[in-house]
């Protein structure tokens, strides 16, 4: 890991020794509890290849936190100071999602910062890419596309998992099919 995927990482466990620090606070023990991180902070994890200033992450509990306290500085990826947030908007319930999203998470690995009660686990591959067909930006098709070309989703397990996932799915899935056969014929021709 590069300094500044480094930088990244250590923001993010300062982020999560706040948020720790919120849940004891309140009385409650954080060991039970897991954050489940997607967006580019798990794109970043699985690539190195992209920074982000958001935290996106859900929780297996439902939590009260003060979001505004929840932020981090660090150098970014162009040398320049940044600042990583949580992102209180992030929900998963808005993106196509497969309901076993939080069981094949993985739990990321050395995370900085010492020994944490809260977990910190990340979306499986599949599972992110999945999460990004609703929205399918042009930074979405490139992070698909990343995992794809770094061996770590394939065509047919994206449109398997995606179309188990939209079983689920309430709201018009002709965008979503589109969206799925546009990445699966782009992550083949890799």
């Amino acid at each position: 890991m590069n300094t500044r995927s480094s930088n990244l990482a250590e923001a993010l466990a300062s982020v999560v020794a706040k948020i720790e620090r919120q849940i004891e606070s309140g009385g409650d023990d954080p060991s039970g509890v897991t954050m489940f991180l997607a967006g580019g902070l798990a794109v970043h994890y699985y690539c190195h290849t992209r920074y982000t200033n958001d935290i996106d992450a859900s929780f297996s509990h439902r939590v009260n936190l003060q979001t505004k306290e929840l932020l981090a500085t660090f150098e970014g990826y162009d040398g320049r100071p940044a600042v990583l947030y949580f992102d209180p908007n992030y929900n998963p319930s808005f993106a196509l999602m497969h309901p076993d999203f939080e069981a094949s998470s993985r739990p990321w690995e050395n995370f900085g910062g010492g020994v944490r009660k809260l977990k910190v686990n990340v979306l499986s591959p599949v599972d992110l890419a999945v999460s990004k067909l609703s929205r399918f930006s042009d930074q979405d098709r490139e992070d698909i596309l990343t995992l794809a070309s770094l061996g770590l989703i394939t065509a047919d397990a994206l449109r398997l998992r995606a179309t188990e996932a939209m079983g689920y799915y309430i709201g018009n899935q002709v965008p979503l099919r589109t969206n799925i056969d546009l990445i699966a014929v782009a992550v083949k021709n890799l």
